[in-house]
Protein backbone atom coordinates (compact mmCIF):
# COMPACT_ATOMS: atom_id res chain seq x y z
CA UNK A 1 0.00 0.00 0.00
CA UNK A 2 3.18 2.39 0.74
CA UNK A 3 4.58 1.49 -2.58
CA UNK A 4 1.05 2.33 -4.54
CA UNK A 5 0.92 5.77 -2.36
CA UNK A 6 4.69 6.48 -3.52
CA UNK A 7 3.94 5.72 -7.20
CA UNK A 8 0.06 7.46 -6.88
CA UNK A 9 2.26 10.89 -5.61
CA UNK A 10 4.87 10.77 -8.62
CA UNK A 11 2.24 10.11 -11.00
CA UNK A 12 0.44 13.32 -9.33
CA UNK A 13 3.40 16.06 -8.93
CA UNK A 14 4.08 14.06 -13.05
CA UNK A 15 0.52 15.61 -13.83
CA UNK A 16 1.23 18.96 -12.36
CA UNK A 17 4.43 19.54 -13.70
CA UNK A 18 2.81 18.74 -17.23
CA UNK A 19 0.27 21.84 -16.39
CA UNK A 20 2.43 24.11 -15.59
CA UNK A 21 4.69 23.06 -18.50
CA UNK A 22 1.51 23.58 -20.79
CA UNK A 23 0.28 26.95 -18.59
CA UNK A 24 4.03 28.40 -19.35
CA UNK A 25 3.91 27.21 -23.46
CA UNK A 26 0.70 29.37 -23.03
CA UNK A 27 1.53 32.18 -21.18
CA UNK A 28 -0.28 35.38 -20.88
CA UNK A 29 1.28 38.48 -22.49
CA UNK A 30 4.04 40.28 -20.66
CA UNK A 31 5.57 36.90 -19.55
CA UNK A 32 9.21 34.94 -20.21
CA UNK A 33 7.43 33.58 -23.38
CA UNK A 34 9.82 34.90 -25.97
CA UNK A 35 12.57 33.30 -24.03
CA UNK A 36 10.68 29.95 -24.30
CA UNK A 37 9.67 30.25 -27.72
CA UNK A 38 13.14 31.27 -28.50
CA UNK A 39 15.46 28.66 -27.11
CA UNK A 40 13.07 26.02 -28.69
CA UNK A 41 13.89 27.62 -32.23
CA UNK A 42 16.45 26.27 -34.82
CA UNK A 43 17.34 30.01 -35.12
CA UNK A 44 17.84 31.31 -31.38
CA UNK A 45 19.93 34.18 -31.55
CA UNK A 46 17.47 35.36 -34.83
CA UNK A 47 14.30 34.54 -33.30
CA UNK A 48 15.24 36.54 -29.87
CA UNK A 49 16.77 39.54 -32.03
CA UNK A 50 13.61 39.74 -34.13
CA UNK A 51 11.70 39.32 -31.52
CA UNK A 52 12.77 41.55 -29.36
CA UNK A 53 13.06 44.63 -31.74
CA UNK A 54 9.29 44.89 -31.77
CA UNK A 55 8.42 46.02 -29.20
CA UNK A 56 4.91 44.00 -29.60
CA UNK A 57 6.25 40.99 -28.34
CA UNK A 58 6.72 42.55 -24.56
CA UNK A 59 2.67 42.33 -24.14
CA UNK A 60 2.09 39.65 -27.06
CA UNK A 61 0.73 35.95 -26.90
CA UNK A 62 2.52 33.14 -29.01
CA UNK A 63 0.28 33.79 -31.73
CA UNK A 64 1.01 37.69 -31.40
CA UNK A 65 4.31 36.55 -31.55
CA UNK A 66 3.82 34.33 -34.71
CA UNK A 67 2.76 37.58 -36.40
CA UNK A 68 5.71 39.45 -35.07
CA UNK A 69 7.85 37.45 -36.57
CA UNK A 70 5.66 37.03 -39.79
CA UNK A 71 5.78 41.02 -40.67
CA UNK A 72 9.66 40.77 -39.77
CA UNK A 73 9.42 38.20 -42.75
CA UNK A 74 7.74 40.30 -45.07
CA UNK A 75 9.81 42.85 -44.61
CA UNK A 76 13.29 40.96 -45.27
CA UNK A 77 11.29 40.02 -48.41
CA UNK A 78 10.24 43.06 -49.77
CA UNK A 79 13.29 44.10 -48.97
CA UNK A 80 14.94 41.80 -50.98
CA UNK A 81 12.60 42.16 -54.18
CA UNK A 82 12.99 45.76 -54.23
CA UNK A 83 17.01 45.37 -54.40
CA UNK A 84 16.50 42.81 -57.05
CA UNK A 85 14.23 44.86 -58.94
CA UNK A 86 17.24 47.47 -59.01
CA UNK A 87 19.58 45.78 -60.06
CA UNK A 88 17.27 44.40 -62.76
CA UNK A 89 17.13 47.86 -64.26
CA UNK A 90 21.23 47.80 -64.75
CA UNK A 91 21.34 43.77 -66.54
CA UNK A 92 22.21 44.20 -69.92
CA UNK A 93 22.89 40.10 -70.55
CA UNK A 94 19.81 38.02 -71.70
CA UNK A 95 21.05 35.13 -69.07
CA UNK A 96 20.97 37.80 -66.28
CA UNK A 97 18.02 39.12 -66.75
CA UNK A 98 16.71 36.05 -66.72
CA UNK A 99 18.18 34.64 -63.85
CA UNK A 100 17.23 37.88 -62.22
CA UNK A 101 13.46 37.78 -63.67
CA UNK A 102 13.17 34.37 -62.14
CA UNK A 103 14.36 35.51 -58.90
CA UNK A 104 11.78 38.72 -59.10
CA UNK A 105 9.12 35.68 -59.91
CA UNK A 106 9.77 33.69 -56.85
CA UNK A 107 10.21 36.55 -54.36
CA UNK A 108 7.16 38.44 -56.08
CA UNK A 109 4.66 35.25 -55.26
CA UNK A 110 5.86 35.15 -51.26
CA UNK A 111 5.08 39.01 -51.31
CA UNK A 112 1.49 38.86 -53.38
CA UNK A 113 0.72 35.86 -52.56
CA UNK A 114 2.06 33.08 -50.45
CA UNK A 115 2.74 35.73 -47.23
CA UNK A 116 -0.78 36.98 -46.66
CA UNK A 117 -2.10 34.12 -46.91
CA UNK A 118 0.06 32.46 -43.88
CA UNK A 119 -1.32 35.72 -42.32
CA UNK A 120 -5.05 35.18 -43.48
CA UNK A 121 -4.19 31.61 -42.31
CA UNK A 122 -2.69 32.99 -38.46
CA UNK A 123 -5.77 35.38 -37.81
CA UNK A 124 -8.44 32.43 -38.69
CA UNK A 125 -6.19 29.63 -36.59
CA UNK A 126 -6.03 27.59 -39.35
CA UNK A 127 -2.12 26.97 -38.44
CA UNK A 128 -1.89 23.56 -40.44
CA UNK A 129 -2.92 25.84 -43.78
CA UNK A 130 -0.27 28.42 -42.41
CA UNK A 131 2.55 25.82 -42.45
CA UNK A 132 1.88 24.79 -45.59
CA UNK A 133 2.09 28.10 -46.92
CA UNK A 134 4.74 28.88 -45.30
CA UNK A 135 7.28 25.87 -46.47
CA UNK A 136 6.60 27.58 -50.03
CA UNK A 137 7.84 30.26 -48.97
CA UNK A 138 10.84 29.05 -47.38
CA UNK A 139 11.63 27.53 -50.53
CA UNK A 140 11.74 30.58 -52.61
CA UNK A 141 15.02 31.72 -51.95
CA UNK A 142 16.47 28.79 -52.65
CA UNK A 143 14.65 28.49 -56.07
CA UNK A 144 16.29 31.69 -56.71
CA UNK A 145 20.10 30.70 -55.37
CA UNK A 146 19.78 27.77 -58.05
CA UNK A 147 19.51 30.17 -60.88
CA UNK A 148 23.06 31.13 -60.28
CA UNK A 149 24.17 27.68 -60.56
CA UNK A 150 26.46 28.16 -57.93
CA UNK A 151 27.94 31.58 -58.88
CA UNK A 152 25.11 33.35 -56.90
CA UNK A 153 26.03 36.96 -55.95
CA UNK A 154 23.06 36.40 -53.60
CA UNK A 155 24.11 33.94 -51.57
CA UNK A 156 24.41 36.26 -48.36
CA UNK A 157 21.06 37.76 -49.04
CA UNK A 158 19.18 34.47 -50.13
CA UNK A 159 20.29 32.89 -46.40
CA UNK A 160 19.28 35.69 -44.83
CA UNK A 161 15.54 35.72 -46.40
CA UNK A 162 15.47 31.88 -45.55
CA UNK A 163 16.31 31.61 -42.36
CA UNK A 164 13.86 34.42 -40.90
CA UNK A 165 11.47 32.84 -43.27
CA UNK A 166 12.45 29.27 -41.57
CA UNK A 167 12.47 30.44 -38.72
CA UNK A 168 9.03 32.06 -38.03
CA UNK A 169 7.54 29.10 -40.16
CA UNK A 170 9.39 27.22 -36.41
CA UNK A 171 7.37 29.60 -34.20
CA UNK A 172 3.90 28.56 -36.46
CA UNK A 173 4.71 25.47 -35.75
CA UNK A 174 4.38 25.59 -31.95
CA UNK A 175 0.78 27.53 -32.29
Amino acid sequence: MKNFMNLFAVFVMFIQIQIALSQAIQSPPGSNLVQQLCKRNRYQALCFSTLNLDPRSKTSNLQGLASISLDATTKKFNVTLTYLISVLKNVTRREDFETYGTCIEEYGAAVDRFLPAVVADLKAKKYSEAMSEMKDVVAKPGYCEDQFAGQSPLTARNKAVHDIADMTADIIKTL
